[in-house]
């Protein structure tokens, strides 16, 4: 009866330990799918020699998507417009597809693209840097990722009190 006890006041501490990793881990792997996403976009501009944009639709924190398309003026990911494809394949991604987080900023429609020559934004886009704020579900951990005039896409911790460890804090 008292290793019953004992068991049961382990399990009772373990779980919620168990859902913050689990959360912390989720953020991070969103994260970082959507930086490997962008750093794609822009080293299909390079390799093909031709514009790639990247466009992010936001109707909400948990309902977004993001897509690549070989053109200036973006595409709709959410299917009903100009196909997302680089070299005649889809490419999307979103808060359909991915693991609990929310998208807190940037709050609105966004659109961007890379110069084929050097992998850098085009210079129409006057926006010093991109910034993409993902949460996780219980709003204890968060990252951002930022896309530089330069091309540059980074992970970074927004907030300190949000932090995830292994990534530093954003500029």
């Amino acid at each position: 009866m008292i290793v019953m006890v004992i068991v049961a006041i382990g399990v009772a501490l373990a779980v919620p330990t168990f859902q913050n990793v689990t959360q912390r881990r989720q953020t991070t792997a969103q994260a970082e799918e959507l930086a490997a996403f962008i750093a794609y976009a822009q080293s299909e501009a390079v390799k093909q020699n031709t514009v790639v944009s990247v466009e992010l639709k936001y109707t909400s924190a948990n309902n977004w998507c993001v897509g690549a398309a070989e053109t200036l003026t973006g595409c709709d990911c959410t299917g009903s417009g100009t196909a997302c494809t680089i070299d005649g394949v889809l490419k999307t991604m979103g808060s359909a597809t991915q693991e609990k987080s929310s998208m807190l900023t940037p709050g609105t429609d966004k659109v961007f693209a890379f110069d084929p020559i050097r992998g850098t934004m085009i210079a129409a886009d006057l926006v010093p840097t991109h910034t993409f704020t993902l949460q996780s579900d219980n709003a204890k951990y968060a990252l951002r990722v930022d896309v530089a005039p330069t091309g540059e896409v980074k992970v970074c911790n927004p907030f300190s009190a949000k932090a995830v460890p292994g990534f530093k804090a954003c500029a």
